[in-house]
Formats: C-alpha cells, sequence, structure tokens
C-alpha cells in the first residue's frame, strides 16, 4: 500500500485547537487504517479553500493514493476509506457493522451532543476567532432558538451528558471497546466528541471511576495521543 497522506481539512482556531467531532472522527478513521492525516486547518467561513469539494462544510479528505480522489462528510469518508483500503484494520467489522456503526452515530448525535453542547456552548464561542464570533452567534442562536447564554446551562448540566452516555456503559462492562476486543467506528466517533469538548473546555464531562474514563484513555493510547499530535491544544484538565 502507498505510504502517501491523506490530506483532511479540519475546522481549527489560530491557536492550534480543532473544533469540530466530525474531524476528528474522520481523522482517527485514517489512522485506524493505517494511513498517516496530513492535517490541514480550515476556519469557519473559508468555503473558498474547500470549493473544490462543491459544499462548504468539512471534514473533506484529498486522497493523493487515488488521484486526488475527494470525499466529504464523516460518514462518507469512513465509508469510502472502507471500501478503498479493505486490506487494512475494518472500520465496521463487516457489512452488518456498517449499518449498526451508522445507528450509533445518529443516537449519540441526537442523544448526547446536545446536552454536551449546552454544558460548553460558551466556551465554544469564547474559541472562535474574533473575525467569526458574531457569524458563530447568529448561526448556532438560529439553529438552537435561543441566545446562548440562554440555551448554555453550564457545569451543571454534566449529569444529563453522562446519563445519555448510558448505553456505552452497559457495553463496555463486557467489552473493552464499543467495538468488542478492539475499536470500530462508533469508537471513534465517541472518542471525536470527547477531543471536540477538550479542545475547547476545561469541563471533566467523565469521572474518574467512569468506565467510559478508562475506555477514553485505552482509545487515546491506541490512537497515537491526538491530544497532543499535530501541535493539537486543549485543556488537559479535562481528560482527567
Amino acid at each position: 500500500m502507498s505510504s502517501k497522506p491523506i490530506s483532511i481539512y479540519e475546522l481549527e482556531t489560530d491557536d492550534k485547537r480543532f473544533l469540530s467531532p466530525f474531524c476528528w472522527a474522520a481523522r482517527f478513521a485514517i489512522i485506524h487504517k493505517g494511513l498517516k492525516p496530513d492535517v490541514i486547518p480550515w476556519h469557519f467561513q473559508e468555503k473558498d479553500k474547500i470549493a473544490f469539494s462543491n459544499q462548504g462544510l468539512v471534514p473533506v479528505i484529498v486522497d493523493q493514493n487515488k488521484d486526488g480522489k475527494w470525499v466529504n462528510d464523516s460518514w462518507e469518508i469512513a465509508k469510502y476509506l472502507e471500501k478503498t483500503y479493505p486490506d487494512q484494520p475494518s472500520l465496521f467489522k463487516g457489512t452488518s457493522g456498517e449499518s449498526l456503526c451508522c445507528f450509533f452515530v445518529k443516537s449519540i448525535s441526537s442523544g448526547a451532543v446536545v446536552p454536551m453542547m449546552q454544558t460548553i456552548i460558551m466556551d465554544l464561542y469564547n474559541a472562535q476567532l474574533p473575525k467569526d464570533k458574531d457569524w458563530f452567534r447568529k448561526t448556532r442562536e438560529d439553529r438552537f432558538g435561543a441566545p446562548l447564554e440562554k440555551f448554555c446551562k453550564g457545569e451543571s448540566n454534566v449529569g444529563a451528558f453522562r446519563e445519555a452516555l448510558q448505553p456505552c456503559r452497559d457495553v463496555l462492562k463486557d467489552y473493552q471497546y464499543l467495538g468488542g476486543s478492539s475499536p470500530c467506528y462508533a469508537d471513534m466517533y465517541l472518542l471525536g466528541i470527547f477531543m471536540f469538548a477538550y479542545a475547547v473546555s476545561p469541563v471533566k464531562l467523565l469521572a474518574k471511576d467512569d468506565p467510559l474514563h478508562s475506555w477514553r484513555q485505552r482509545m487515546l493510547k491506541a490512537y497515537d495521543n491526538p491530544q497532543t499530535a499535530h501541535g493539537q491544544k486543549g485543556y488537559p484538565e479535562s481528560l482527567e
């Protein structure tokens, strides 16, 4: 297999804080396949940088191993990598695993991401570049239907986030990973959520005695300590 890296456009601030759980999941999928990610920082409103993808959102990958083939959307990227690199470790562990991972992603997105956002939204707002803050506030307030300050519940909402992850704990009672004895894409997606929070907020989303805490430590080690890779900055205390 060629050793050329796969370029990935990721949402970032100027101080190397990568802000998208979807970008994180795509990066982990690249690493899982034994490929090297070439991280290209991208900022909100820089639509011109990814105009070649005919849309305006990240992640976007460019695969130089396949004549510069580009793919956008984290889920589409995962499917592309699985199909294109079948001899590398599987992201889904079989065709049935693909649909189960899709179910997990949609369930976590609807069940856990909202309480997490209600916990850290002001930290996320404060992490934005000055030129993006007004745009970020307007688009998010339109999405949430409320001012950020009203939508935000702060650290008091950590319990709601933890409760939303109970099904994951139930799995980890019997397995090392959500994928069983080794990680699958569901693990990568969930770790992406924690890495997103790490980038912007000191809030401890997990207690030390939480089975998910030890799972997260295993995942960080398995995926090349992403909290420091590529110059990444964040709040180490959030992972303690």
